[in-house]
């Protein structure tokens, strides 16, 4: 568990770093997390309609594989390609956690002065290159790189990856995404970011952007957060849908 400084003199906060959850030591209660708030409280049909078709593709090209090969398909072999086309999603949410993860780190390390070793995973790679491109020609001066931070107002822990400040000494706030897609859920995300941060330092962030670093091709995609009270507003009632799913939860499948 590690302690990270807040604020606020009546709340103690640590931090499980293998779990990814938030524990109020006054109360030894769970602080939810921004990205758990989304997460769970968030409905993603691309999500759901991913987590439903690759399994099935997977499927599909497994068992094609053997008919090419001329295998015969006995209960035992249709079994395994059921079990490891149902594992495939998975393995495949493991790895980009991982290499995101790695990203962060790296992004993390190089901003507080640190130096890089040489990476070898092509992702990881080229995630690293386009950040280095992107942020060599931003003119940013980084202000608060991974800070934890805690809306006393409304009870929700998170880290933020990047608070700068640009050319004119204005605050803008950035969350760094390696996934395929800027998705609605992001805006949320960079809504609970602004407000804790501006509750507990009382510094105004400007703006707040998503920089998405594709893993396979294309380029940085930049796009701006929609700020707004109606976003802000969204985040608490998912936050809201969230907390009321694990009661019903621990009503009903005990």
């Amino acid at each position: 568990m590690q302690k990270f400084p807040l604020a606020y003199e009546d709340v103690d906060l640590l931090f499980d770093p293998i779990k990814h959850v938030y524990v109020d030591t006054l109360t030894n209660k769970i602080v939810p997390s921004v990205t758990g708030i989304c997460s769970n409280g968030v409905p993603k049909k691309s999500l759901t309609d991913w987590l439903v078709s690759t399994p099935m593709r997977e499927a599909q090209l497994q068992i094609n594989k053997l008919l090419d090969e001329g295998e015969k398909l006995d209960r035992v072999k249709l079994e395994r390609v059921f079990l490891e086309s149902s594992e495939k999603t998975e393995k495949i949410k493991k790895d980009a956690g991982l290499i995101g993860t790695v990203v962060h780190g790296l992004i993390e390390d190089y901003l507080k002065g640190k130096e890089i070793p040489e990476q070898t995973d092509k992702k990881v790679v080229r995630c690293w290159n386009i950040f280095l491109k992107e942020w060599d020609k931003s003119g940013y001066t980084p202000v608060d790189v991974e800070k934890k931070i805690f809306s006393k107002a409304h009870r929700y822990a998170g880290t933020l990856d990047l608070v700068v400040q640009d050319n004119q000494g204005k605050l803008v706030l950035i969350d760094i995404k390696t996934s395929n897609q800027v998705s609605f859920d992001y805006h949320l995300q960079l809504n609970a970011y602004k407000f804790a941060y501006e509750e507990e330092t009382k510094r105004a962030i400007s703006k707040a952007y998503v920089w998405r670093l594709p893993k396979q091709t294309g380029k940085i995609e930049i796009v701006e957060g929609i700020i707004s009270k109606q976003m802000f507003d969204a985040f608490l009632g998912a936050k809201e849908i969230a907390e009321s799913i694990k009661v019903y939860s621990n009503i009903y499948n005990q």
